[in-house]
């Protein structure tokens, strides 16, 4: 018998694919159903009260954002899709939350020594940039922004799991979708190629022609260390899901970086 053939992959070669490609469709995918356990998470690990004022760089559609501002901490989403702030700043109002939206790139903020926690969620547009120079600037834009005793938070794919574990593919199973991850990795550029798939029960069911692949940088905890270090900041804790009994480790492909600027 014949083999079934795979789906077609095609690897993004534009630099700038971060500012084109996002859509509201994201508001349907099977991970922001974990909003409000990531912001559990979040309070514990921080140790927040309420009332911290927050940046939360490339914040989307504004979904931690929003839930941190029902808390009661100020928050400052930025993200660069002007849909996603859109859609947030009408969240913000209809519910009467203290939180602003800035449509920018992460890069041109200036934000000095103004916030209690900074955010990057969700990948928080780590590694997304243009070569390593201007990937390393997003760091620059979290040590600037926090006050001193101030606590940043990342979520980002592990580079030692990458190394470790792909290629590979797997499957999430959400309340309305099922969503195909795909991921490739090279090695000499510590770059992911991830592509997804996204399938609503209860629609009929065709095979997909392809997926397109976009490029991450990433990067392993102990670049991490020297990144903050030499921008004076100190890793605290680092955790493998949203899970303060799951420590970070080569066999997770989730790394949650927690940090302060003493």
């Amino acid at each position: 018998m014949p083999k079934p053939s795979d789906i077609k992959k095609t690897f993004t070669i534009d630099k700038q694919w971060y500012k084109k490609i996002w859509t509201m469709d994201i508001l349907n995918m099977s991970w922001v159903e974990q909003t409000k356990l990531q912001v559990d998470f979040i309070y514990d690990v921080l140790q927040l009260r309420g009332g911290e004022r927050i940046l939360d760089l490339a914040c989307g559609f504004g979904r931690h954002a929003l839930e941190l501002a029902r808390r009661g901490c100020a928050v400052v989403g930025v993200d660069i899709t002007a849909d996603y702030i859109n859609e947030a700043r009408k969240q913000a109002n209809k519910h009467g939350l203290g939180a602003e939206f800035i449509c920018e790139d992460l890069r041109q903020v200036g934000f000095r020594e103004e916030f209690d926690v900074v955010l990057n969620l969700a990948d928080g547009a780590i590694g997304y940039l243009e070569n390593d120079i201007e990937n390393l600037k997003v760091f620059d834009v979290v040590s600037a922004a926090l006050k001193r005793n101030g606590k940043h938070l990342m979520d980002i794919c592990n580079g030692a799991y990458a190394a470790k574990h792909f290629p590979s593919r797997h499957w999430i199973f959400g309340q309305q979708t099922l969503s195909l991850a795909d991921f490739e990795w090279d090695n000499e550029s510590s770059t992911m190629f991830y592509g997804g798939l996204e399938f609503k029960y209860g629609e009929k069911l065709t095979k997909p022609e392809e997926i397109t692949s976009n490029p991450t940088r990433l990067y392993n905890l102990q670049e991490l260390e020297m990144i903050f270090r030499s921008r004076g900041m100190v890793i605290r804790q680092a955790f493998g899901e949203y899970d303060l009994t799951v420590p970070a480790s080569d066999d997770a492909l989730q790394l949650l970086v927690y940090s302060e600027k003493p």
